[in-house]
């Protein structure tokens, strides 16, 4: 049985980077207009939205940190 290798590849590491980043600018984003919206079942919207691209981002940082 061939075991995987915890090696991440330059061009692997190129796109966790870019995905990172994508998730990094959205939640940036998201969280700059929920300090903007006044409707509150919209800025709890945009807040989880913001959420969900944070999650991201750390589970991307944890894929890499492995």
């Amino acid at each position: 049985m061939d075991q995987q290798s915890n090696t991440i590849s330059t061009k692997d590491l190129s796109y966790f980077s870019d995905m990172f980043n994508w998730n990094l600018n959205c939640y940036n984003a998201f969280s700059h207009f929920s300090s903007e919206i006044q409707e509150e079942e919209t800025k709890q919207i945009i807040d989880e939205v913001a959420l969900m691209h944070k999650e991201a981002c750390e589970y991307i940082l944890g894929l890499i940190q492995e």
